[in-house]
């Protein structure tokens, strides 16, 4: 292991054919080790960690390979996933090749596949203005910050040091820790406009302001390395530019697949039945008992479906009748958990639809051969591979002798403070409004001494009966406000801060929780396994 493990690190430092790890003649590039260990991540770590990341990640190959030659793939549980999922993961990339890949430019696809190789030294220089996505912006215009960057970029250019002026200048929260140096970025890690000028600048030359969301930024690049795709195949390169490139038409994607539905949906000449669609609804509404399907064991709608007498067609589309056996059989794929309910006409046509496209969505990819093209192959070949993953874990659990239940209670209780604590939370008052000239009125009011639960009543379109109260919560339920509370000491009132949806909130830290051990009846099975 040790021979191993030097091996990859000086594949790390002295990179020749990207290969850290070669079993049975099957090479693991370095790209893929990232896939799980992220670069950055991987860079701070120190021996030991190193040690352990390296070891874990040749183990879970050792796993997998050792599944596939003990024929896990024909276990009908697995087989049976694998099928489910891969047809998942068809739907899914015959929406990115019909519906993404028109929307994005030929400029993005060749900027993405000029620069993915190398990764940049950059260091940058902030100068907000009022209306900056910034936790609190300066009392600055935007013609005042475009002035400012000038005077500072003629200082620069007279030889005045960039982390001296980042210090005194710069708008970026972090400045004080990195005097104004990112470090190293990849394509694809910043804005498009950031990345465009960064990747372009020869080193050492200073860029024009350079104008973000964030405010102006000075940009100066020192260095460069090939990034960990310098040296993965063609075909692989070629699927992650896409994906890279892929990144700035986030905004249009969803207005384009629903345009795609609509008009799959025209194409195929669907009608729903809506007597039949009545007969559901009846079924389901008789077979609810507290919001539980329980009549005749039916527990979720796949079995309700099935059991309902009577219906008849539910819809056509293609000139083909479907009944509800055949809705069933395809949510009967998906756990109880994740299925709709039927309490509507429009809740129901809402779910069928989805099936159909995703009927629609299949027969695309088989005539399209992206069930042959490269990227589905590598996501099928990926989801594969988790699967036996885990089921070679689960295996080997089921293969050991359970530990005895005091033996599982003295580790919790050894280990509680440690290992099994939950997230620390806080509690929040948070004023949310449709447009940030509001908020900045209202920020002006609260700093005046107004109640914020008076105005959170008043004026918020969110808790507004309680006062904009929420919470408690942590950083994995809502991490934008989690993260700005965590900048607050308690009754601090925050700036305003863009939200979701276009929306801006001021929000007032109420209490902060620190972690506090789970119950060990909630760990007590990942103990024991």
């Amino acid at each position: 292991m040790k021979k191993l493990i030097l091996f990859f690190v000086a594949n790390i430092i002295f990179p020749s054919e990207g290969s850290v790890l070669t079993i049975n003649n099957k090479e693991y590039s370095l790209h893929k080790f990232y896939s799980r260990y992220p670069k950055k991540q991987w860079e701070r770590a120190d021996s030991l960690q190193k040690d352990k990341m390296f070891s874990d990640f040749v183990k879970r190959e050792l796993c997998i390979l050792e599944a596939k030659k003990l024929g896990f793939t024909n276990n009908p549980d697995v087989a049976i996933k694998i099928r489910n999922r891969s047809r998942q993961v068809l739907v899914n990339e015959t929406y990115e090749q019909l519906v993404a890949t028109p929307l994005i430019s030929k400029e993005d696809l060749d900027a993405a596949r000029k620069f993915a190789k190398r990764e940049i030294y950059v260091n940058h220089l902030l100068i907000g203005h009022s209306s900056s996505y910034l936790a609190r912006p300066p009392e600055r215009s935007l013609d005042g910050a475009f002035l400012l960057a000038q005077k500072i970029t003629a200082d620069l250019k007279s030889g005045e040091s960039f982390s001296v002026l980042a210090k005194k200048y710069s708008d970026d929260p972090s400045v004080y820790k990195n005097s104004g140096s990112i470090g190293w970025i990849n394509w694809g890690a910043t804005r498009p406009e950031f990345q465009f000028a960064a990747f372009n600048l020869a080193f050492g030359e200073l860029s024009d302001p350079v104008l973000t969301d964030f405010g102006y930024h000075l940009i100066l690049v020192t260095d460069s390395r090939p990034s960990d795709l310098h040296y993965v195949s063609d075909e692989e390169y070629e699927n992650i530019v896409f994906n890279l490139a892929k990144n700035t038409i986030s905004d249009k994607l969803r207005g384009a697949a629903l345009e795609y539905d609509s008009l799959k949906i025209k194409n195929s000449n669907v009608i729903f039945n809506f007597h039949s669609i009545k007969v559901v609804v009846d079924a389901f509404k008789k077979n609810m008992g507290g919001g539980i399907l329980s009549s005749s064991n039916i527990n979720d709608v796949s079995s309700l479906l099935q059991s309902v007498n009577n219906v008849g067609v539910i819809c056509v589309f293609d000139g083909k009748g479907f009944g509800p056996r055949w809705f069933a059989y395809r949510l009967g794929k998906a756990p109880s958990s994740r299925q709709p309910s039927f309490y509507s006409k429009d809740r129901i046509i809402s779910a069928f639809k989805t099936i159909i496209l995703q009927e629609i969505a299949v027969s695309d990819g088989i005539n399209n051969t992206i069930v042959s093209s490269y990227s589905y192959l590598k996501k099928v070949d990926e989801m594969i591979s988790g699967l036996l993953y885990d089921s070679y874990l689960k295996y080997l659990v089921n293969a050991a002798p359970k530990p005895d239940s005091s033996d599982v209670r003295g580790y919790y209780h050894n280990n509680k403070e440690e290992k099994y604590l939950g997230p620390e939370m806080v509690i929040i008052r948070e004023l949310r409004v449709n447009n940030k000239h509001l908020a900045d009125s209202l920020l002006t009011v609260v700093d005046s001494g107004a109640d914020l639960s008076l105005l959170a009543k008043n004026f918020g379109s969110i808790r507004s009966e309680n006062g904009g109260l929420y919470g408690p919560f942590s950083r994995n339920n809502n991490q934008s406000l989690f993260d700005a509370a965590s900048l607050l000491g308690v009754k601090e009132i925050s700036p305003v801060i863009p939200v979701l949806n276009n929306q801006f909130s001021i929000i007032q830290l109420v209490e902060n929780i620190p972690p506090t051990p789970i119950e060990l009846s909630r760990v007590y099975v990942r103990i024991e396994s």
